[in-house]
């Protein structure tokens, strides 16, 4: 029988995997195979081009199409989200894997996580995408998921999986027909062609390109005092926000920032605690790396 185990925060290399073992989204950085040991990382985090990297459930969903058996595997994740807990959920019905709804979803939910919620989808799967979401995404912003122990995201992670359940029986239309999305959020600084903003409700990320800002660092105070940031920008393709360049620099700052080429963030750490710079001391490191990088390649 396939095993879950969940370590928050911990990342290992690829080599350090034991066989017959799958991490999942950042557990292991970057995606790597090694079908004779039956090791297998599904990640777009590590060194990867967010726009060319399709997200960790489609990167299961594919495999389980084209032949991965994941009943006898270990599988490792150190955080739990939509993501996570959908290629949780093809890993352990991997019978169900290609229904035409699930397929969707799994389409649908990859654009969003992939491109930070930017990606533009009309219909009703941006609603069933939050309701998914809204177990995580309310811990997050009431603070509690940072002191959850392994066994807390546990349940978590099998709430989410019993919504997308829901879904994939179709009856989740009763709980998404009136539901409401709390994108609330307030500009603290601005840079120079970006902002500092302040998320009040518990999704703001698409509410922010949606009104069209392009590039953005996203902060939210946590209970124990450390700060929960996201540094993002709309594409590849929005110039003068050299995503991995910035969170190179915070790393410098302060051990544990990461991500990808449009999107990454604050450390997680295992005690659930994130980051210990302040919002100002973030901003002035965010605004140096801007200015440089609009100064070295501005074309007039």
């Amino acid at each position: 029988m396939m095993e879950i185990v969940i370590e928050r925060g911990r990342i290992v290399g690829f080599d350090e995997l034991a066989p017959r073992s799958i991490a999942l989204d950042g557990y292991v950085l970057g995606p790597r195979i090694d079908a004779e040991c039956e090791r297998y990382s599904f990640d777009h985090h590590g060194d990867c081009v967010r726009h060319a990297t399709r997200s960790t459930a489609e990167q299961v969903h594919d495999a389980i199409a084209l032949g991965l058996k994941p009943r006898e595997l270990i599988v490792f994740l150190n955080d739990v989200d939509l993501d996570t807990a959908l290629a949780v959920w093809l890993l352990r019905h991997i019978d169900r894997a290609q229904e035409p709804l699930i397929n969707r979803l799994v389409l649908c939910a990859g654009l969003l996580d992939a491109h930070a919620g930017a990606y533009p989808l009309a219909g009703d799967m941006p609603t069933i995408v939050e309701w998914l979401s809204e177990p995580e995404l309310q811990a997050r912003a009431d603070g509690s998921y940072y002191t959850l122990d392994n066994a807390g995201l546990r349940a978590l992670l099998d709430e989410v999986g019993r919504r997308i359940s829901v879904y994939a029986d179709g009856a989740s239309h009763a709980y998404t027909a009136d539901f409401v999305v709390d994108h609330r959020y307030r500009v603290l600084r601005e840079g120079t062609g970006w902002e500092l903003v302040e998320s009040l409700g518990y999704r703001a990320h698409a509410r922010l390109f949606a009104d069209g800002h392009q590039r953005v660092v996203i902060h939210s105070s946590l209970r124990d005092g450390s700060h929960a940031y996201t540094v993002a920008k709309r594409s590849e393709f929005v110039k003068f926000f050299p995503v991995r360049t910035i969170l190179t620099a915070l790393n410098d700052r302060e051990r544990g920032w990461g991500g990808g080429s449009t999107v990454g963030g604050a450390p997680r750490n295992a005690d659930g605690s994130r980051s210990r710079l302040s919002p100002d001391e973030v901003f002035e490191i965010v605004e140096s790396v801007v200015r440089a990088s609009t100064a070295a390649c501005r074309i007039d």
